[in-house]
Parts: structure tokens; sequence; C-alpha cells
């Protein structure tokens, strides 16, 4: 199918308005601003009408996410906009505008514009990956910053490992500055984090595998874990919308970069 030939999907429930998304313009060449700005019309045309004050206030909100997602882009130097002709991206933008539009929160302004750009930037990756990435966008807006700490808690120490980490002294510093990020994570969520398809069974013990991935013994592990940490011990580890989502806090928290194509595949 060429560019220039209009694609589009509608969804519509009985009592509700139906949600276009076509193809229909060209996305060859452009800059991420203008990528943004056509998918700020794409919000225009399928979102409810509103009374002027709440309308003002969600277009606000929504020119906000698209200018921090253009922001985003450019800092990650992408220049394929193509992507933005995607049905499929095109209908989680949409997901993305429309539930800042709703809220307007400052995590949910920074986790959906990450994710949106993570969609763009990994569009030509396995299904797998792009499935995680739009459930994740889905799911965003359910969650509490407490929550997202949780999955980048289990994600962290269960997925992953420092290979800076040498020398006991070390593991500490690093359990340290980690249990103080995310020193609020609720960790009473577990079911709930498993009802939205977050987790997945995997038992694991923090300490245990910590004193395996460094070569440590575990008791002297245990001696330096924090309690938030050692908490974190159970049934589960991170799905792979879980993953995403605990990557994209992560980043966002420890300043810090992860490929999620390492994990998701």
């Amino acid at each position: 199918m060429s560019d220039n030939n209009i694609l589009v999907e509608q969804k519509a429930a009985m009592g509700s308005h139906t949600t276009q998304i076509a193809t229909q313009n060209n996305y060859h060449g452009l800059t991420p601003k203008e990528a943004c700005d056509l998918a700020m019309q794409m919000f225009h045309d399928n979102f409810p009408k509103l009374q002027e004050a709440a309308r003002e206030i969600a277009e606000e909100r929504v020119s906000e996410l698209m200018s921090k997602i253009a922001d985003k882009m450019g800092e990650k130097q992408l220049t394929d906009m193509t992507p933005f002709g995607d049905p499929d991206v095109q209908y989680v933008m949409y997901e993305a505008q429309k539930n800042y539009a709703r809220f307007g929160t400052q995590d949910m302004l920074s986790n959906l514009s990450e994710l949106i750009v993570n969609r763009v930037q990994y569009n030509h990756e396995k299904i797998c990956l792009k499935v995680a990435i739009d459930k994740a966008i889905e799911i965003v807006p359910m969650l509490t910053a407490e929550q997202l700490d949780t999955l980048s808690l289990l994600f962290l120490f269960s997925r992953t490992k420092n290979t800076k980490i040498h020398n006991l002294d070390e593991l500490k510093r690093f359990l340290d500055e980690i249990s103080v990020v995310f020193k609020k994570a609720d960790l009473s969520s577990f079911s709930y984090l498993n009802m939205l398809g977050c987790l997945e069974l995997y038992l694991y013990d923090p300490v245990e595998k910590c004193a395996e991935s460094y070569n440590f013994k575990e008791k002297d592990v245990k001696k330096i874990c924090p309690e938030i940490i050692k908490q974190t011990a159970g049934d589960y580890s991170t799905s792979y919308i879980g993953t995403i989502l605990a990557i994209v806090n992560a980043e966002l928290k420890l300043n810090k970069k992860f490929d999620p194509s390492f994990w998701i595949y």
C-alpha cells in the first residue's frame, strides 16, 4: 500500500463515538515536532467535544504531552517519523492523549511521553516488544508512582546485574542508593499488579539473587541489604509489560538507560 492511500480503523461501542485512525499523511522527512503536530490534529479530530473551559484544559494538556514527546525524540536523535503513519502507533498515541487530557499529572506526562517515544523508536522490532509497549501505554494511567517503584525494584533485582560491583562495599552503596530512590514502593500491590498483567510467576529472593550474581556469601549480603529490598522476595517478577513499565520508571529516576529488547524478544 502506498503512503498516499488511506487505511482507516473504526472502533465503536453502543453509545460511544467512533475513533478514526488513518494513515493519509506522509510522514517521510518530517521533524519530530511536525509529526507531533499531525498527531495533535488526530486528537482534535477524535476527542469528544467538551464545554469551553474543559476543552481548553484538555487541549493544553495534550499540547504539553506532544511537546514533551517531540523534545524526547530530539534528544534521542530519532529521525524516522514513519511510525507515526502506522495505525497501531496512531491508536496508542490517541489513547495516551486521551488519558493525559483527563488526568494531566506530571508523573503521567513523564511516563506516557517516554513510552510513546519507545513505541516510535522500536516500531521495527519484533511484535512482542511492540505489543508490550502498547499494553504498557494502556496500563500506566492505572498505576501509582509507588506501584511503578515496586515494578522497578522487582526488575532491577530479579532481571539485572550491575557490572560495576566487585566487592561488598560497592554492593552496599548500590543497594542503599536503590532503596532510597524507590523507598515509597507499594509492596502490598502485588495482587493488583498481577491482575493488570504486570507480573509473572518467578520464585525470587533478592538476597540469594545478589549473592549468586556477585559471588558473595548469602549471609554477608543479608547483613547489608535494606529491608525494602528484602521484602520484594516472593513468587513474582516482572512480565513483559511490567518490564517495560519498570524500565521507563527506572530510567527516569536513576538517569540510566536500559535496552528493553534485551529482555523482550
